[in-house]
Order: C-alpha cells, then sequence, then structure tokens
C-alpha cells in the first residue's frame, strides 16, 4: 500500500510539473505596413506604425496579427508601445499590448501583456509574456512570444 502511494504521488507530481512548465508559443513574421514620423523636439521622434503578420502557435494554430501604436527615438533609445489584434483560423481573437524599451532597434526583447480574448484566447486576460522581435529591414521582422 506504502508503495502504491508513493507512485501515485510522483504521478501527481509529474503531471502537476507538466501543466506549470507548458510553454505556449507564437512565431510570426511580418512587415510594417504604414509609417509616419515627425520631430516633437530636437533630438526626439515619434512614428506612428502599422505592422501586420502571419503568425503560428504551440498549439498549432495559425493566423493573422495587426498592431498599432507608436515608436518614440530620442538620441540611440527606443520605446514601442503598439496595441495588437490577432485572430486565428477558428475566428478567436486576442487583444494585448506590446511593450519594448532598449538602446537597440533592431533587435530586443520587451512585454506582451494579453487584455483580452475570445475563445480559447479569454484565458489569457492579464497574462504578460515576453517576446523577442528581430528585423531583417525597416520593414521586415521575426518574432517570438514566450509564454510559461
Amino acid at each position: 500500500m506504502q508503495i502504491m502511494k508513493k507512485i501515485i504521488l510522483i504521478l501527481i507530481a509529474l503531471l502537476a510539473n507538466n501543466a506549470i512548465s507548458q510553454e505556449y508559443v507564437i512565431i510570426s513574421n511580418g512587415k510594417r505596413t504604414y509609417s509616419f514620423k515627425m520631430n516633437i523636439a530636437i533630438d526626439k521622434t515619434r512614428t506612428i506604425l502599422k505592422n501586420e503578420s502571419t503568425f503560428t502557435d504551440s498549439d498549432g494554430d495559425y493566423g493573422i496579427s495587426t498592431c498599432i501604436g507608436t515608436l518614440e527615438r530620442l538620441n540611440k533609445q527606443v520605446e514601442y508601445n503598439l496595441k495588437c489584434e490577432g485572430i486565428n483560423q477558428n475566428n478567436e481573437k486576442y487583444w494585448a499590448t506590446l511593450y519594448r524599451k532598449s538602446n537597440e532597434n533592431q533587435a530586443g526583447i520587451g512585454s506582451y501583456q494579453f487584455t483580452g480574448g475570445t475563445g480559447k484566447y479569454e484565458e489569457f486576460k492579464g497574462k504578460s509574456c515576453s517576446y523577442a522581435i528581430r528585423y531583417f529591414s525597416d520593414e521586415i521582422f521575426f518574432f517570438r512570444l514566450m509564454c510559461k
């Protein structure tokens, strides 16, 4: 009986660990489709952006995403603040805020906060994830989102 209890406890621990450590990943490739830049101070610019991309995720879903927002640049310091909407092949939608502040424009790591969703994305509301982005040019980008 003791051995059976130990086996059950080990199985529960393994299942709980697997559920806790599962990672949700979105891999996306896209293009900046709109950009309007103006000077807002001597060394500071603000750019209005629109990015469009396709994605696949770790659940096997796929879809499109559109983000709009601002890029502020002061010397080499950049700050991205975008609002995003994604929709998968099942017409399930999510909304999120993408934020990144760094000294590097062509690549970086930032935060991705899910603000709402329908279908499977309802459970993501309030979840904060990390993302990495790398620009191929000023317009083409590769993006990876990781959520635990």
